[in-house]
């Protein structure tokens, strides 16, 4: 299930943003950005679901001290067919315990910053820990969709050009669609946001 939610800043200039609840090993998107945790041995939510279909790349990674979930850390690693996209680029959130609303509006920021630099408009990312934390999830997601809209709207021209997809599990959908429903109401003036089910 996918649902569109697209931003228009005016007519020509939008910026559209999918909300999905396949799996990674099925999407289509140029780029998966996941985010994983310093204290979280071996990586869950989507990022242990890649992990698993990448036979275990990234834990070993892990247990080997080569990535180590730190905070702002990114990795990019080759996904090697088993996963659609091309570039799996992993994002340290730090320990999961000291999740906050202000790490992920500055996850959601520098994953744009990171993914854009390397050439891909077209990536998913997931709200990472969503039900595993006590953040509530809507708030999770307006944070981390409002921080990488605040870095894609730096450049107005970009708004037509990069199209983000968040993951939802089917569990949580309706509590990611809240919060980008939040995220609507807080760049109302800014332009007009629809969902519109795919």
């Amino acid at each position: 299930m996918a649902f569109w939610m697209p931003y228009a800043q005016d007519c020509e200039k939008k910026m559209q943003i999918r909300i999905s609840t396949e799996p990674p090993d099925v999407l289509n998107n140029e780029g998966l950005v996941l985010g994983f945790f310093s204290d979280e041995r071996p990586p869950k939510g989507y990022c242990g679901l890649v992990d698993w279909r990448l036979n275990g790349m990234i834990s070993t990674k892990i247990a080997k001290g080569k990535i180590t979930g730190l905070f702002m850390e990114k990795v990019l690693i080759a996904p090697h067919q088993r996963i659609p996209s091309s570039k799996v680029l992993l994002f340290g959130l730090g320990k999961s315990t000291e999740l906050t609303y202000d790490t992920l509006y500055t996850a959601g920021y520098n994953i744009s910053h990171t993914i854009t630099k390397i050439g891909c408009v077209d990536f998913a990312f997931d709200i990472p820990a969503a039900q595993r934390c006590n953040l509530e999830v809507p708030l999770m997601t307006e944070a981390m969709i409002t921080g990488c809209f605040d870095f894609i709207s730096e450049n107005i021209e970009d708004l037509n050009s990069v199209s983000p997809c968040v993951l939802g599990d089917e569990s949580c959908l309706d509590e990611v669609i809240l919060g980008l429903h939040k995220f609507k109401v807080g760049v109302k003036g800014k332009g007009r946001i629809d969902i519109v089910s795919n």
